[in-house]
């Protein structure tokens, strides 16, 4: 488990630490360095993986930026080492990856690494941009794709494999693969039953689903974004309960659900990282945070969750950590953490009072 991170002149930091638990949560205002904190986790597990003393920086970050020189903070302090830098912590042993720029070579970001020990750590992340509904889905890989795309070849492999699940996410006495995504999916949705699979020759999976609703399974393009977006979210955090020091970042798991699937979902993050998995999940939702402090409170594992609430003051980003108590009740509530919901039921209150004065 990685127990801190730290940056230096990365994006909009010029320098940060992160202290991280068995499961964290990132929220906060847009633009405020969510994302730029798991962008230095996403390039630093990239470059221990290099066998060269440079790494790609496109693909590293899974996106498009171009000429890395844009990466480097645009108020940086003066360190000297290098342009920008991250360090992993884990346990007693860390590594730290210094980056400067090669003007010669400008996709290209060279590194050098000061390390202690062998950092034992694995990272498994889902993005934001998640693949929706498909008549197919490619199948191939030894571990699920960023995009959750090749999600439904993967679960017939593990059961192929004979995978099994730990005891402490199974919904039924069942530990195969598939029969566990098939009951989380059912857990979070709500009567939903799916069938997958794959065509070897033409290198694509094909999954169906079916509810009260239809009497035949049906293609996902015959149902909504949810159920695609929900059953890469599930199939990923059960895959990686079956690995060995797994970290699971996943951005906006909320996305296409409704309130109370999201909170099943955060419910169902914590119980993943129950099962040894470190977990950090990137959420606007405030659905997903009362799912896993819930569930948190009702295991009993409270202090293994941290909220980091990000915001912008004084043309600076302030990260606030949040803890959350035994009984579930998190531990401040600042200015624009998930407030809007009152703001807003004021403003009708002063509306109706307005409208009743006029009458």
């Amino acid at each position: 488990m990685i127990d801190r991170i730290d940056i230096k002149n990365f994006k909009c930091f010029p320098e940060a630490t992160i202290r991280l638990k068995d499961i964290n949560v990132f929220t906060g205002v847009n633009a405020a360095g969510k994302s730029t904190i798991i962008q230095a986790m996403l390039l630093a597990f990239a470059t221990m993986k290099e066998k060269n003393d440079s790494v790609d920086i496109n693909n590293a970050l899974g996106i498009q930026i171009g000429n890395p020189n844009v990466l480097v903070s645009q108020n940086s302090s003066d360190d000297g080492n290098a342009d920008f830098s991250v360090a992993l912590f884990e346990d007693d042993r860390n590594i730290e990856f210094l980056y400067n720029i090669d003007r010669m070579s400008p996709l290209n970001l060279p590194f050098e690494i000061n390390k202690v020990g062998h950092i034992k750590s694995q990272l498994f992340y889902l993005n934001a941009e998640r693949i929706g509904p498909r008549m197919s889905y490619p199948a191939g890989g030894e571990n699920i794709r960023q995009d959750g795309a090749n999600a439904a070849y993967i679960v017939e492999q593990a059961d192929m494999q004979g995978i099994c699940i730990p005891k402490e996410v199974c919904v039924i006495d069942s530990i195969k693969f598939s029969e566990q995504v098939q009951e989380w999916m059912d857990a979070i949705l709500g009567d939903v039953h799916m069938s997958v699979s794959t065509d070897l020759t033409k290198a694509s999976t094909d999954i169906m689903y079916k509810n009260m609703l239809v009497d035949h399974p049906v293609f996902p393009t015959m149902t909504g974004f949810g159920l695609s977006y929900v059953f890469s979210v599930v199939v990923m955090g059960l895959w990686c309960s079956t690995q060995d020091n797994a970290i699971l970042i996943i951005e906006n798991p909320e996305a296409h659900l409704h309130p109370a699937a999201q909170s099943k979902i955060g419910k169902f993050l914590q119980i993943i990282s129950s099962a040894g998995v470190q977990v950090i999940v990137e959420t606007h939702s405030e659905h997903i945070v009362d799912g896993i402090r819930l569930q948190a409170a009702y295991m009993d594992k409270t202090k293994d969750v941290a909220v980091d609430f990000f915001s912008r003051v004084d043309r600076k980003v302030d990260i606030q950590e949040i803890w959350v108590d035994s009984n579930g009740e998190l531990s401040d509530w600042p200015k624009d953490f998930f407030d809007q919901k009152s703001i807003d039921l004021m403003d009708l209150l002063k509306m109706r009072r307005r409208n009743a004065d006029k009458q």
